[in-house]
């Protein structure tokens, strides 16, 4: 599923630089963690220790990230850069595209495809734009490798609910 920028100041996805990229990235990520904490206190049922650990597991890995996307966009762009009341529109958009979605693993599986595509496309611009240091190559690149292990791991709890769906004990005589 291919992903649009939603910001309300901009008429065109080609005027929209690096920076606003980053920053639609950042407050993915920061919708992220907030949506797996929200699994992490909400998650019920078979499984659900395991699964309040795994979203906890989650959330932590993306506070690192957000940590130091947010710190590379202010050592290249300033502080100015970090305006709370775009970030949280833009949060909102994520919150609520997400939130529309019941499942906590699904949520999680939607937001992190989300994430894959939103990284593309924030470093192929970038690249393109000649605007890509190495560490920020290196930081995308790490960051995407981490979320396809999160996209595995909610994708093995799929397999087994609906292993254990599909699966009927045998009737006694």
């Amino acid at each position: 599923m291919k992903w649009a920028f939603v910001a309300t100041d901009v008429d065109d996805d080609d005027q929209i630089d690096g920076l606003d990229k980053l920053k639609w990235l950042l407050a993915l990520l920061r919708a992220q963690s907030w949506s797996y904490q929200h699994s992490h206190w909400t998650v019920r049922g078979d499984a659900s220790y395991g699964n309040h650990l795994l979203f906890e597991r989650l959330y932590n890995s993306v506070q690192t990230q957000i940590d130091e996307l947010a710190e590379k966009i202010v050592g290249i762009y300033g502080i100015a850069a970090l305006d709370s009341e775009d970030l949280l529109g833009m949060f909102l958009y994520w919150n609520e595209r997400w939130d529309v979605v019941d499942c906590l693993h699904r949520r999680g599986i939607t937001s992190e495809q989300d994430l894959q595509n939103v990284v593309k496309d924030t470093y192929e611009d970038l690249k393109e734009n000649d605007q890509l240091s190495l560490g920020m190559d290196d930081w995308l690149m790490a960051t995407a490798n981490e979320h396809e292990t999160n996209q595995y791991l909610l994708r093995q709890v799929l397999r087994t609910k609906n292993a254990m769906q599909e699966w009927q004990p045998l009737k006694e005589d």
